[in-house]
């Protein structure tokens, strides 16, 4: 999809992938799921059908359940790899949903209850029941649910011995938040998963290589797993985390066990970026960069750059709450991070390493000069200007041959070149 970087819809963020050092508690997974509301009335009006004869029989090879004290509620997910139905069952006690008793909508909140992949696809029920059972490897369920759109499906799972996943980390990044729990918060992923670790009472530069961190060192709410393709949370039980020094940088090795008793053994080698193949110059000039200053309500910049004559856009993402400052690749977010080379680009140039520097001039305008290592090695020297940016008079353009002459007009010192004029501080005047 084209633009997927754009931050122009910046509720957007609230949704979880991995990527962001934004602080994300688990229970992230819930709330986002009250997108869905509005959603649904949409999707029912527009798809309702006839009901079917019978239910679709579904298999659930996942569940999760979690107890979420603010709203006192269960919150159960049954998936398979592609899909998953939600249950929010409202019993006021943390203790586990009784075996064999069947719940039925009317227990449920309905806002949290609903089947889809996502929120964007998301449909709600009319009708549901719920049954934990207790099943000889742990908890089976045996559910039903009727959608808003009048198909009803019938949901089994049943519960599995124990799993052990090797997982192979692509992506690491971390920020350090200080007080009050002066923590290290780590966000590890690749294409099916996203792990998150908090660990608190570190020192900012960094956390003790060679250490093991486990749970009782971490902020438990704001450490937790995700199943990115059925937005399913790992809920961790124990947890076993190591930093090493590699060749290229930090090396981890990370054991979580979840609530389930399955094991995922995570692995992230450091690699070494590759010297570019090609230097390339982009510079945006003020009516091709905007800019979304969500610093204040989501802790992210965005800089977007569009050259109308080829198609090619830019768009750089900081985490952070101000939009002045120096930036590396750890204050990056990936997700909204892209180079699309002309209007047939769907696929974009990832970025492999970024470094940038934004500085603030008067009238809210803003230069964001950002060196951005692409996936395809090539540097890109991107050069945002928002706003009336002043320009030294060295760097000025002109066409060749013209020259630059110094005078005096109305009191000022003004350059003049060509058919434009600029002030001392190289500022066109208008």
């Amino acid at each position: 999809m084209k633009k997927i970087f754009t931050l122009a819809l910046v509720a957007m963020i609230a949704s979880v992938s991995f990527g962001q050092t934004l602080k994300s508690a688990k229970t992230l997974e819930k709330t986002t799921a009250t997108q869905k509301e509005a959603i649904v009335s949409t999707t029912t009006t527009k798809h309702k059908v006839a009901p079917k004869a019978g239910p679709i029989e579904f298999e659930a090879t996942s569940a999760s359940a979690q107890y979420y004290a603010s709203d006192g509620d269960w919150y159960v997910v049954l998936s398979n790899s592609s899909t998953a139905f939600r249950f929010d069952v409202v019993t006021n006690n943390p203790t586990p949903l009784e075996m064999g008793h069947t719940y039925t909508l009317a227990d449920m909140d309905e806002g949290y209850s609903w089947y889809g992949s996502s929120t964007s696809n998301a449909v709600g029920y009319t009708a549901a029941t719920l049954t934990p059972k207790q099943g000889a490897e742990g908890t089976d369920y045996e559910a039903t649910v009727t959608l808003t759109n009048g198909q009803s499906y019938h949901i089994t799972y049943t519960a599995t011995a124990p799993k052990t996943y090797d997982v192979k980390i692509t992506q690491v990044q971390s920020k350090y938040y200080g007080a009050p729990d002066n923590d290290w918060y780590f966000g590890f992923g690749n294409e099916d998963y996203a792990f998150y670790f908090d660990i608190a009472n570190q020192d900012a530069s960094g956390i003790v290589l060679n250490k093991v961190y486990t749970l009782d060192d971490m902020i438990e709410d704001y450490s937790w797993g995700k199943v990115l393709a059925t937005e399913s949370s790992i809920v961790y039980q124990s947890v076993s985390f190591k930093a090493t020094e590699g060749v290229a940088g930090t090396d981890y090795t990370v054991t979580v066990v979840d609530t389930r008793g399955d094991t995922y053994n995570l692995t992230y080698t450091s690699q070494a970026l590759p010297e570019p193949t090609e230097t390339v110059e982009i510079v945006f000039t003020t009516d091709e960069t905007e800019l979304v200053d969500a610093s204040a309500s989501q802790g992210l910049v965005q800089f977007q750059g569009f050259k109308e004559d080829t198609g090619l856009e830019a768009y750089v993402t900081f985490i952070t709450d101000q939009v002045a400052g120096e930036y590396t690749m750890q204050d990056v977010y990936p997700s909204y991070t892209g180079i699309y080379l002309d209007a047939d680009d769907y696929d974009g140039v990832e970025a492999l390493d970024v470094t940038a520097t934004v500085t603030e001039y008067d009238n809210g305008a803003y230069k964001a000069e950002v060196d951005y290592l692409g996936a395809n090695t090539v540097l890109y020297k991107l050069t945002f200007n928002y706003g009336d940016v002043p320009t030294a008079i060295n760097d000025l353009t002109t066409e060749a041959g013209i020259k630059a002459i110094k005078t005096i007009k109305n009191g000022q010192v003004v350059i003049v070149k060509g058919e434009k004029m600029y002030n001392a501080a190289g500022q066109a005047i208008k």
